[in-house]
């Protein structure tokens, strides 16, 4: 989506997934280091993982560090128990659930978490509902539904994940016309459609944006940001003495 520069999630969230005092974190999925900065920010030491090398190539620069590496969430390069915390911000169903959340329980410590966040759209906005009409006459099925959000049920199944809890942040995204219409036009039902029915939509969209801004400032897109975590349980966890390694029995 093309906005105004912004953070990812309200600055309460990172305080509420990570806590106030300083802690050692993992970011998996990080992407282009959106949330991992909002992190550091706050003092943390964070370390950030992605198997995409374009994004994790630009995290130095970004963040000032080089803690930073290619590879796959479902084989950690880190030593077990090496985290305070590990965060997955609009990651987690990208990873294969038994193998990533084997892994991340891993490499956490005794009384450690592992935090997820989502943006989810916020339907209650009175324009939101009208762009979700005027999108689902071109796709029924279009803008329903938490993408990703049903990940999240993999945690509640883990043997390694107790006491799973959720909050919900309100998260108001700037977003500009030229981004709104970008953001629709993207849209796979929207590709589809032929070009008189799709210039159609667009146009209603722009007229839409143009009825629910204040101009100049960017009209603002409501999401919620729900975020859980969960404490990790090393009961099912074997440490072999002669290795100095965990091993996980399955």
């Amino acid at each position: 989506m093309s906005s105004t520069a912004r953070r990812p999630y309200p600055e309460a969230v990172a305080g509420w997934m990570v806590g106030e005092r300083p802690a050692r974190v993992l970011d998996v999925g990080c992407g282009n280091g959106a949330f991992a900065a909002m992190l550091q920010e706050r003092g943390h030491e964070v370390f950030s993982i992605d198997r995409h090398l374009h994004a994790v190539a630009a995290l130095p620069q970004r963040l000032g560090s080089r803690l930073h590496v290619v590879g796959q969430v479902e084989s950690l390069p880190y030593l077990s128990c090496h985290f305070d915390v590990v965060t997955a911000s609009q990651s987690l169903h990208r990873f294969a659930p038994g193998l990533a959340l084997t892994e991340i329980a891993r490499v956490l410590r005794p009384r450690g978490h592992l935090s997820i966040a989502y943006n989810t759209r916020d339907d209650t906005v009175p324009w939101v509902r009208r762009l979700i009409a005027l999108m689902q006459q071109a796709d029924p099925e279009a803008m329903k539904g938490d993408y990703g959000v049903e990940s999240v049920d993999a945690v509640a199944e883990s043997p390694y994940f107790i006491d799973l809890e959720r909050r919900n942040f309100r998260n108001w995204v700037p977003i500009t016309r030229a981004g709104l219409l970008a953001m629709i036009e993207r849209r796979a039902a929207t590709a589809r459609l032929a070009e008189d029915p799709r210039n159609e939509l667009l146009a209603e969209v722009g007229a839409l944006y143009d009825s629910s801004a204040r101009a100049p400032e960017p009209l603002l897109l409501p999401y919620q940001a729900s975020c859980w975590r969960a404490r990790v349980d090393h009961a099912s966890l074997v440490l072999d003495d002669d290795r100095d390694a965990l091993q996980i029995h399955l």
